[in-house]
């Protein structure tokens, strides 16, 4: 079974992409895994305790001849891959050939994930930081958070720089990871996946090797239109709903110029080399 993961940044689309993921006919995207943060890394501790346990049994009760050894590293990846599988496998079907799990945290583990399946494949979806500040606007007003749109109000600052503080975070961590490791990631871009839908899900399932005929790819981008979704049309806006409008460019109108310099200045740098425009 081929293996892949998606990510992203929090608010940049993760959750769309894992949706057009999973309309292929022959691909398995399931989402928050949290595969590293919540399985792997909790473990690991477990792991080191009952080392740690049997080192002290060995030395005390055995006269340094255990029954037992130290679990080694290669065991405890071999155990941690064989349910990570199994997991991402129990949606699957007898047509399926990838299998894969959305988490945006993973920008931060693609080195864990790379040791556990060093083939897998990583992809990566970059979205314009200011509509990303819009959308964790939303979020945060739908968390009950009633200032987030409020210009100049905390909360709003707040939720801007935590936004952007993120956004630097997750691209940075995942342009080092594809540097080191050429072939494995495939970015897409949030803004050219509303502007050219079938070209953009075209390079995404060729990437992963899946059939691209174009048929099945319009049947996914109709089906995980804004439209289909959320069953408004695009700029429609619903602050209840996690699918807020669809629109690209929003920050456009819900940005003020301070605010908009503040991410100018956090993100410039990396929005000119992602051809981000200002």
């Amino acid at each position: 079974m081929n293996v892949f993961f998606a990510c992203g940044a929090p608010k940049s689309g993760t959750t769309w992409l894992q949706r057009i993921l999973d309309a292929h006919p022959e691909v398995c995207c399931s989402g928050e895994g949290h595969f590293i943060s919540r399985l792997s890394t909790p473990m690991a501790k477990v792991v080191s305790a009952y080392n740690g346990g049997l080192e002290v049994e060995s030395r005390l009760v055995y006269e340094g001849r255990p029954y037992y050894e130290a679990i080694t590293q290669s065991e405890f990846d071999e155990m941690i891959r064989d349910f990570v599988l199994k997991r991402m496998s129990a949606r699957a079907d007898e047509a399926t050939r990838w299998v894969g799990d959305k988490t945006p945290g993973y920008t931060h583990h693609l080195p864990q994930l790379h040791r556990l399946f060093p083939q897998a494949k990583i992809i990566h979806i970059v979205r314009d930081p200011r509509d990303v500040a819009v959308s964790r606007m939303g979020h945060s007003h739908r968390a009950g958070y009633e200032d987030a749109f409020t210009t100049g109000a905390e909360e709003h600052l707040k939720t801007i720089q935590g936004a952007v503080n993120l956004w630097i975070e997750a691209v940075s961590a995942v342009d080092a990871f594809a540097q080191a490791h050429p072939g494995l990631v495939h970015e897409v871009s949030y803004g050219s996946l509303h502007e050219d839908p079938v070209g953009e899900m075209t390079a995404l399932f060729e990437f992963l090797g899946a059939p691209v005929e174009p048929l099945t790819i319009r049947r996914i981008a109709a089906a995980t239109s804004f439209k289909a979704l959320a069953g408004r049309e695009p700029g429609e806006e619903d602050r209840t709903s996690c699918l807020r409008n669809g629109v690209v460019g929003d920050w456009k109108a819900k940005l003020a110029p301070e605010s908009v310099q503040i991410i100018a200045d956090v993100c410039g740098e990396l929005m000119r080399r992602k051809r981000i425009a200002s």
